[in-house]
């Protein structure tokens, strides 16, 4: 070999050794990137980007990250939804995350190494910052309504995670959300609809007819998209007194939550058994999944379309029982029966059962 071949050989060499070494930095300088957020109140947090241990104690957060394909970053859920009979059927792998409590200590976090919590309401997320915790506060509650908040989450998860498929499957979901609801209000808009007085009697819990949400609810939002005067908008507390909600006279009751079959047998009792609602049957449920249909969650395209069809029988008749099993299916991997899909849209627990004893 020449010695200018021997220079070419060892100068490739040399250059590889160069380009490989600097793409092993720049993959190091890449896994220890920060980055900084802006969260549903307002407030900013900065942590490692791409998390690797997260805690969802925000409940509106759990099921849409499981979705998105990122079940393996959760390191647990607040209590309450991992309480729900449904979540281990529809995603076995939580029977072995951590429960935590709505107020979980910061000793808790800390001592589990938790990059990124997850947090329900601002305080929670504040005390946890203190400590050195980073916390987004992820609320059930926009200000100063819910409109521009419906897909803030699947945004926000696309910033923290860089991943393709994460961004592929939010922007999907954002998708169907934003086409659900047009297509539903397109279809009414061809119609001379009276707007009727609806009343959500929440039930995630035990507190009877009279606990709903506010203006600034989800809730609120997606009814006032299907065309009802909300009812709790008007009122000033969302543990309204029997006789107020007697004194609203609503149109239509809609009842979600583990006790909403128990609070559909209250409203055929005095006093509320006595509204035109009640006489008339307008009182509709709200189905229960890996969470609750009416929580922001992959199901909440199909939420939309269920109320669609249970209020307005005569404009839409959607295959919700289809729909819900290929929804479970393609963002949970898990073939649930028709008996199942069926007890679902009943409010009821996977073999039938109460959801509450």
């Amino acid at each position: 070999m020449s010695i200018n071949k021997k220079l070419i050989t060892f100068s490739t060499i040399l250059s590889t050794i160069i380009l490989t070494a600097c793409g092993s930095e720049t993959n190091s300088s890449s896994l220890d990137a920060t980055i900084t957020v802006t969260d549903m109140v307002g407030d900013t947090a900065t942590f490692k980007k791409n998390p690797k241990k997260v805690a969802c104690v925000s409940r509106t957060t759990y099921d849409l990250l499981i979705a998105y394909g990122l079940g393996d970053k959760i390191d647990g859920a607040y209590k309450g939804t991992l309480n729900n009979p449904w979540v281990n059927v529809i995603y076995p792998a939580a029977k072995d995350q951590y429960s935590y409590g709505y107020t979980e200590s910061s000793e808790t976090f800390l001592t589990r190494g938790i990059d990124l919590v997850f947090a329900p309401e601002k305080y929670i997320a504040d005390n946890l910052k203190k400590r050195g915790i980073p916390a987004l506060c992820v609320s059930l509650y926009g200000k100063p309504t819910f409109d521009s908040y419906v897909t803030f989450l699947s945004n926000l998860v696309t910033q923290i995670w860089d991943d393709p498929a994460v961004k592929e499957k939010a922007d999907a979901w954002n998708k169907k959300v934003t086409d659900s609801i047009g297509e539903i209000q397109a279809e009414l808009a061809k119609h001379e609809i009276t707007k009727k007085k609806l009343f959500y009697v929440r039930g995630d819990k035990d507190k009877g007819v009279g606990y709903t949400d506010s203006a600034q609810s989800f809730t609120e939002y997606a009814y006032r998209a299907l065309g009802f005067d909300y009812v709790g908008a008007s009122l000033s507390t969302i543990t309204p007194s029997a006789e107020e909600v007697c004194a609203a006279n609503p149109d239509i009751f809609v009842c979600g939550g583990i006790y909403q079959n128990k609070n559909i047998a209250h409203l055929h009792e005095e006093p509320y058994s006595n509204l035109d609602a009640v006489k008339n049957g307008k009182i509709y449920n709200i189905p229960i999944g890996l969470t609750a249909f009416e929580q922001l969650s992959a199901m909440t395209p199909v939420f939309f379309y269920d109320q669609a069809k249970k209020i307005y029988p005569e404009y839409f008749t959607y295959d919700i029982a289809v729909m819900s099993k290929e929804t479970i299916k393609g963002y949970f991997g898990t073939e649930l029966s028709d008996e199942q899909i069926g007890y679902m849209l009943k409010g009821l627990g996977p073999t039938g059962e109460s959801l509450v004893s």
